[in-house]
């Protein structure tokens, strides 16, 4: 028998895969495991902040700053989890109750099973649904019906990202074009499969627009190093830069990913979030449908929403779905294959999914009061992007651009020379360091630009437009006094 101190442990720093050390995901990253060690001395009584609460800006998290959830769909996975309160439908408005009767019928009244792989058949004819109408308008003609065959519920957005690439990347040689400034899911799934990330870079000062000669640069580099480009994220509105690209540029990438057989990407989940006057959104799927020649046929698009994130914020329920066009049957039967190994999605996700895509319509009982909760939450959020951008340009060195979309602000942080040697002198990002200072002597969370990629020299940090009002001020107000301390103190 093996004496304790001989027998080899397996799951230590030194013995795990060198490609799980490597994924990076600076959302969740130290700052915001420090945010909690700070939060657990602030509850046991401590008064060695400058601070009595944290406010935390590091994640879309809607509900998480006061969001309150759509009563709508809250009423129906309410009697769905409590099938009783139908013996007492005058608790409810008559649609709500009909829409529960009907899931209910639909799921056999059981919600604690698994599911088809690609998710509840009903749920996936409401996006198909939801799809439809929605691209038949932004076009102004019927594009054709969505196939719910071609849908996959899937465990949020992110669960879906994670299915496409694992299905496209088998090493080193095989690339995934990605915008900088990008979302870190996508960086950290191509460590974990030993994938190259390909970058194309957005422009800061024209707004973070970007052009098809960006993307054939990219391309370009990446072949000459013996990188195959299989597939083009683009996340519209942006993350983290809350740009709503024109379809004009959706139009050039659409054209260049013909040219090139690139697969799009679309990562559309921030679709409903637009505050800037003059734009709007257009779906990829909505492109290629209404380009000219081959295109509608030889683009391959795979679209992802959730209801994370978008109108609703139900983060926690992990809804989201993945729509495919233009992927041959053979090829979405593998995909299938690799969502099984996560069995199914789970139910109440899907539930909220279908919620979301098939809302009360006028005449509904509930038509009238959802649409005030929804264009109450949207004019507050179009509020608060104007805001918070309004203060951050009144802070010297910082530059923000236009929240056009999303919940997030990417300001450029101007950060004198003296402060950008001390974080090298300790080995970190001089914006990683910002970040970590400003948590600590003012209690707000961020994300420093570095974990998103940014321009080699720049430094940025992202925050989310979330807060309330009443809070969003108290925001402000801390940056702006740590900021002004560290120009001061290093200038």
């Amino acid at each position: 028998m093996l004496r304790a101190s001989s027998a080899r442990l397996n799951l230590t720093v030194a013995t795990m895969s060198p490609k799980a050390l490597a994924a990076e995901y600076a959302v969740r990253g130290p700052i915001a495991v420090r945010s909690g060690e700070i939060d657990r001395d602030l509850a046991k009584g401590s008064t060695k902040y400058n601070f009595k609460t944290t406010i935390k800006l590091n994640t879309g998290n809607p509900q998480n700053h006061e969001q309150k959830p759509f009563t709508f769909p809250h009423q129906v996975v309410s009697i769905l989890e409590n099938p009783a309160l139908l013996k007492h439908p005058e608790l409810f408005p008559a649609d709500v109750v009909e829409r529960a009767k009907f899931i209910l019928k639909e799921t056999g009244g059981v919600l604690g099973a698994y599911t088809a792989t690609k998710g509840f058949p009903f749920a996936r004819k409401s996006v198909a649904s939801f799809i439809e109408t929605r691209d038949n308008k932004a076009a102004g003609r019927a594009l054709g019906a969505v196939d719910p065959e071609n849908i996959f519920l899937t465990n949020g957005a992110s669960q879906a990202a994670t299915v496409l690439l694992t299905a496209l990347i088998d090493g080193r040689n095989d690339g995934l074009m990605i915008p900088i400034p990008q979302y870190p899911l996508y960086t950290a799934t191509l460590e974990l499969l030993g994938g190259s990330a390909v970058p194309y870079y957005l422009d800061e000062k024209k707004g973070w627009a970007m052009s098809a000669a960006d993307l054939e640069v990219a391309y370009g580099k990446a072949k000459d190093q013996g990188i195959t480009t299989k597939a083009i994220v683009v996340i519209n509105p942006g993350n983290p830069t809350g740009q709503v690209l024109d379809r004009a540029i959706l139009q050039d990438i659409v054209d260049w990913a013909h040219k090139r057989g690139v697969l799009i990407i679309a990562d559309e989940v921030y679709q409903e979030n637009i505050y800037a006057p003059g734009k709007k959104f257009h779906s990829f799927r909505e492109v290629v449908l209404t380009s000219k020649g081959d295109i509608p046929r030889n683009v391959q698009v795979a679209s992802l929403q959730t209801t994370s994130k978008g109108m609703f914020g139900e983060c926690g329920r992990r809804g989201g779905y993945m729509e495919m066009l233009n992927v041959p049957a053979d090829a979405m039967a593998q995909v299938e294959k690799l969502c099984a190994l996560h069995l199914s999605p789970n139910n109440c996700g899907q539930i909220m999914m279908d919620l979301m895509t098939r809302r009360p319509a006028p005449g509904d009982a509930s038509y009238e009061s959802f649409n005030a909760e929804f264009n109450g939450v949207y004019q507050s959020l179009k509020e608060r992007a104007g805001l918070l951008v309004t203060e951050l340009r009144k802070m010297p060195g910082i530059e923000c651009q236009t929240i056009e979309g999303a919940m997030y602000a990417f300001p450029n942080l101007k950060l004198p020379p003296r402060f950008c040697e001390e974080a090298i002198k300790h080995n970190e990002a001089p914006d990683f360091l910002w970040c970590m200072r400003l948590l600590e002597e003012q209690g707000v969370v961020t994300v420093p630009g570095s974990g998103f990629r940014q321009v080699e020299g720049t430094h940025h940090v992202r925050l989310t437009i979330l807060p309330p009002e009443h809070e969003m001020k108290d925001v402000t107000q801390r940056i702006a006094a740590f900021h002004s301390q560290v120009i001061a103190k290093y200038s």
